[in-house]
């Protein structure tokens, strides 16, 4: 077995990896259709290391992405191979990581390995893995206002976004209030706007709750964020969006939905929808980057 950094001939055997492992790799999928291979100015490339075997066979992948997030996909049962790989990555890697996410395994592995402890991380955290066969979705719905609209989320007050963002931030992801915060929001709103991924929910004149998806493929799409204020939460209103998003996803050709969440209320909305726990994803998100050590030679 061969580790190293990938290049465009690799691109087939990587994609092809990355296809057996559909539920879990949607942001790897997604950004290298998105930047392609190689670190670019794009903010979705990314440095892809791999497991590549002799017949040339991607067995694992540890991508650091231009922004500093690690995503990792290995084969399950053989973290091995993503141990020695970790290995390699960590004398390889340009550039501090912020953060590790990826099938809880390989992701946990990557992160003992790296030597990154529990006192660096703002969240770290196993989530629960959901599927859902579109031809499954359920549409049935509670008894909402009768006046409710699906908008674009660019005809949200842009102010509401930026607020609600934030707030997501903080409480999904353990963001702090840090300087680099409101930067990193506007950011995220400005490109979901701009790639008209995320809708709004508006009842009777007011909006109350924001659902978009954050990786897309044409057949298959991953869902986040989902948010509802407090004050209109416990109202069937995140469901409601939800499975309206997922609706249109399907008209337009879409077979299956992904998503991950650790949140008892939401992990509800999801099932009634008819979302299926698959398998455990970590999200483990630094409080502030790092730069990894180079391993001593013995």
């Amino acid at each position: 077995m061969q580790f190293r950094l990938l290049h465009e001939p690799d691109r087939a055997a990587l994609e092809h990896f990355l296809s057996t492992h559909t539920s879990s790799t949607m942001f790897l999928r997604n950004n290298l259709r998105a930047a392609g291979m190689g670190r670019r100015q794009h903010p979705l490339s990314a440095d892809y290391f791999a497991a590549v075997a002799a017949d040339g066979t991607v067995h694992a992948v540890i991508a650091h992405m231009r922004a500093g997030n690690v995503l990792v996909q290995g084969t399950p049962g053989n973290v091995g191979i993503i141990n020695q790989l970790a290995d390699f990555c960590r004398d390889h890697v340009k550039g501090p990581v912020a953060g590790i996410l990826g099938p809880s395994e390989a992701a946990q592995a990557v992160m003992q390995c790296w030597g990154l402890t529990d006192s660096h991380y703002a969240t770290n955290h196993d989530e629960a893995l959901y599927h859902l066969d579109l031809d499954r979705l359920e549409l049935s719905m509670p008894p909402l206002a009768d006046s409710y609209q699906v908008v674009d989320a660019a005809k949200i007050d842009r102010a509401t976004l930026l607020r609600w963002m934030r707030d997501y931030e903080m409480e999904a992801l353990g963001a702090g209030e840090t300087p680099s915060l409101d930067g990193r929001v506007a950011a995220r709103v400005v490109t979901a706007l701009e790639d008209r991924a995320w809708w709004g929910l508006i009842v009777e004149g007011e909006p109350v709750a924001l659902a978009g998806f954050n990786a897309r493929l044409p057949d298959i799409v991953q869902l986040g964020p989902v948010w509802t204020p407090p004050a209109y939460r416990n109202l069937g209103y995140a469901r409601l969006l939800v499975a309206k998003c997922l609706q249109a996803a399907r008209a337009r050709g879409c077979k299956a939905s992904v998503l991950f969440t650790n949140n008892p209320a939401a992990a509800r909305a999801y099932e009634a929808v008819g979302f299926e726990v698959i398998g455990t994803y970590r999200l483990a998100l630094l409080a502030k980057p790092q730069t990894l050590v180079v391993a001593q030679a013995v």
